[in-house]
């Protein structure tokens, strides 16, 4: 599997044209002295609460996928683990709909010993528990303050409807393709039969193609009726998948604590993040750039006051977005993924 340089190039450059739109913005609305008195007015220690909440946040995820890894490598390195967790926030933050992540996971882990099949399978599961935990936690918040943020927000509730209903579609669509195997097939060896017809791959190449799929779904599928099994196992990785969220949810928390601004609804708090997340997770581009800050605006607006709540935004985007990318980055350039000449993997 080879890194699209290219391709991830202009995803990086897109994040950076966004952030440098969001500090004009900032210019905009506070000059330099107004910005840099109320940035000396933050309360560091918050901000460090909140950095430790975004690590939380890695950490959990890490726990989460290292144990559906385990359940096939028993001594699989919580490490490498880790390594890869970073390597998909990078690239999950600079594709649309973090569709980068995945591959360049199973890559790494493919990279230190996983089989392929194996990797795609426990990526897949901690996918599918991620999803379902958030469609779940969606629905809760929803019955809990949909009724406190529909008084206050117009058009909040197409908003979550549509957001909600995505995450349907989505957790729908994956189980269909790990429990139900013919229709699987039957559109991967369709799919090579249509490039075959209209010569877009060679016989040859067709044949080799359905016996690579063969194989690579019969070993999906050996390891997918594994870990399925292991009711325990999911129960775990819903758990550490539940204080990932929540953990996630309470980082606009310590950045209301960090300007001072007094009491804050916490179960109010968390449903707001929950919402932003919620609605702002089918939008098609890195980051769902403009649609989270748009929702963070639209949503937060009714905890932080108006001449705060634009530099909540940078500190929110800056914890949350542009952090992991950094991170994430420097995990990513000591895995390797950037070298040329190096093992190629097929998907």
């Amino acid at each position: 599997m080879k890194a699209d340089t290219k391709g991830y190039a202009k995803g990086l450059a897109f994040i950076a044209g966004t952030f440098a739109v969001l500090c004009i913005w900032l210019l905009k609305q506070y000059s330099i002295q107004a910005l840099w008195k109320m940035m000396l007015g933050v309360r560091p220690l918050w901000i460090l609460a909140a950095l430790g909440l975004m690590v939380v946040y890695w950490v959990f995820e890490s726990l989460g996928l290292h144990l559906a890894v385990s359940r096939f490598v028993p001594t699989q390195n919580p490490g490498d683990t880790f390594c890869a967790t970073m390597i998909g926030q990078f690239f999950n933050c600079i594709t649309p709909f973090s569709s980068g992540g995945q591959p360049m996971q199973a890559w790494y882990l493919v990279k230190k010993g996983v089989s392929l099949s194996f990797a795609s399978c426990s990526l897949l599961i901690k996918f599918i528990v991620y999803q379902f935990v958030l469609t779940i936690y969606s629905a809760l918040t929803l019955l809990l303050c949909f009724k406190s943020f529909s008084g206050r927000i117009s058009s909040i509730g197409w908003l979550i409807f549509v957001g909600f209903g995505v995450n349907l579609l989505v957790i729908t669509g994956l189980l269909c393709l790990g429990f139900l195997r013919r229709p699987t097939e039957k559109v991967l060896y369709g799919s090579v039969s249509l490039l075959k017809k209209v010569k877009l791959i060679s016989e040859q190449a067709a044949s080799k193609a359905k016996e690579r799929i063969q194989k690579e779904l019969m070993e999906f599928y050996e390891g997918f009726a594994q870990i399925r099994q292991d009711i325990g196992g999911i129960l775990a990785m819903s758990a550490l998948t539940a204080v990932q969220l929540t953990a996630f949810f309470l980082i606009p928390l310590c950045i209301f604590y960090a300007f001072g601004l007094g009491k804050a609804d916490v179960l109010l708090m968390i449903c707001a993040g929950a919402f932003v997340l919620n609605f702002t997770s089918f939008i098609p581009l890195p980051g769902a750039a403009a649609g989270a800050e748009i929702g963070f605006h639209t949503i937060f607006s009714i905890f932080f006051p108006t001449h705060i709540l634009s530099v909540a935004i940078l500190f929110w985007r800056l914890l949350t977005f542009y952090l992991p990318i950094c991170v994430g980055g420097c995990f990513t350039a000591t895995a390797g993924v950037w070298r040329k000449n190096k093992k190629q993997i097929s998907a």
